[in-house]
């Protein structure tokens, strides 16, 4: 395999592996183990870390190396008010575009992560700017921990999900708009309990 290939294939390994929570909050992403587990040398894993660095999926420090991020309070709250006022743009974006996009096909119910992540990249293909697209993924992922929490803390979570996507797929943009703020208020509320369920494992 190329070295651009070997890179890509250990890209997509960490970043399946941190999406899942496969690390601690917290944990060192160490090269060299990293190496063993992924059958592959130390600079291939090394640049993959540092594009999950940029993605914002991995914390760096010099001299200090890799590890899976903390989550905070502060921070969780910072996610779902920039998570919030992204998706009103794209809504507020879509309302003034005539290209609908494909219709989005019934959400799974099996897992509240991944079904939100489809949802609010089907929202943002409403938008015909392309960087509401680009935000919104990288938002999805970075959120993806936090929802598979949320799935198995807050009662209804799909529920919520169809309602948003009614509201889209009717053209409903205000009623898409109070359904989005109602998502957001009732995370944002839940901060403490989501936070607590996301720290290291040898946490007490």
């Amino acid at each position: 395999m190329s070295p651009g290939g070997t890179m890509m294939r250990v890209y997509a390994a960490l970043k399946a592996r941190v999406l899942a929570g496969a690390f601690s909050p917290g944990e060192r992403l160490d090269p060299a183990r990293l190496s063993g587990e992924l059958a592959a040398s130390v600079t291939p894993i090394r640049d993959a870390l540092h594009r999950l660095t940029g993605e914002r999926l991995v914390d760096s420090w010099q001299h200090e190396g890799f590890r899976q991020p903390l989550v905070s309070e502060a921070g969780l709250r910072d996610l779902y008010g920039w998570s919030a006022e992204l998706l009103a743009l794209a809504i507020r974006a879509a309302a003034r575009s005539e290209v609908p996009p494909p219709r989005l096909d019934s959400l799974s119910g099996d897992d509240h992560a991944d079904d939100a992540a489809r949802l609010f990249a089907w929202i943002a293909e409403h938008s015909p700017n392309h960087e509401h697209r680009a935000q919104i993924a990288s938002l999805n992922d970075r959120l993806h921990i936090v929802r598979r929490v949320e799935g198995r803390l807050l009662h209804d979570c799909e529920a919520e999900l169809d309602t948003i996507a009614g509201h889209v797929e009717a053209g409903r943009w205000n009623g898409a708009r109070q359904a989005l703020d109602a998502y957001h208020r009732r995370r944002l509320r839940c901060v403490p309990q989501i936070a607590a369920q996301i720290r290291p494992r040898d946490a007490t």
